[in-house]
């Protein structure tokens, strides 16, 4: 066998328990299909869009807040999904960053709302976009008063056992998995960690897997 001929066999055996490896934690993990509501791009009532979830192979449907609770409620019975978690329905439009504080109020009553809804639906966390670092916001100010929003609302999600799950998304605000650290410390609770979204990581702030290294159990199991 030449050298050659050796190091193929080598780094092929390697590659195949490195798969194996990966296969067998994704399968103790018991890793599930979600699907978040407002990407549903279908006509029809909550249950229907849940009927067709369901028949896609989805196992569970990630809320928006503020939805009517009743339905989502009879709908995730009737079908047998389960809630992944739940999205903060108005992270976009009333950021925790907003310069004015009447805005701001805003946005931590619909986290606020948020929390409440996925409590009521089992699920275990809340997605939130912490802040939007543009339009005159700069990256220090949506620091700064997205985490004194942010902590207003850790007292209520103790007490209803559910998770605020920080995003990295396109806002313009932390791109690196180091600053996520440093705004996870600054926030210093357990009740709240990161949804680690590999999209939009792969699209923006790669590579993904240096963002995984680094927050490690800090990324929520939604």
């Amino acid at each position: 066998m030449n050298r050659r001929s050796f190091l193929q066999m080598t780094i092929g055996g390697a590659a195949a328990a490195v798969f194996a490896s990966a296969a067998s934690a994704a399968s103790k993990r018991n890793l599930r299909k979600a699907i978040m509501y407002s990407t549903i791009g279908l006509e029809g009532s909550v249950l229907q869009k849940f009927r067709a979830m369901k028949e896609a192979g989805f196992e569970g449907v990630e809320p928006m807040g503020a939805m009517n609770r009743d339905e989502v409620l009879a709908a995730f019975k009737e079908t047998g999904l389960q809630a992944a978690s739940v999205c903060d329905h108005i992270h976009w439009v009333k950021p925790l960053s907003a310069p004015d504080e009447a805005t701001r109020k805003l946005g931590l009553e619909g986290l606020l709302q948020s929390l409440r809804d996925a409590h009521a639906y089992g699920a275990g966390s809340v997605l939130l976009v912490p802040g939007i670092a543009r339009d005159g916001v700069s990256y220090e100010q949506c620091w700064r008063r997205s985490i004194v929003e942010i902590k207003k609302a850790i007292p209520v999600a103790k007490d209803l056992g559910v998770k605020i799950s920080i995003e990295n998304v396109g806002n313009n605000f932390i791109t690196t998995p180091e600053q996520a650290m440093d705004f996870l410390d600054a926030i210093n609770s357990e009740w709240v960690g990161w949804h680690f979204d590999i999209g939009n990581v792969g699209r923006n702030y790669g590579p993904a897997e240096r963002w995984i290294q680094v927050l490690g159990k800090r990324i929520g199991q939604q």
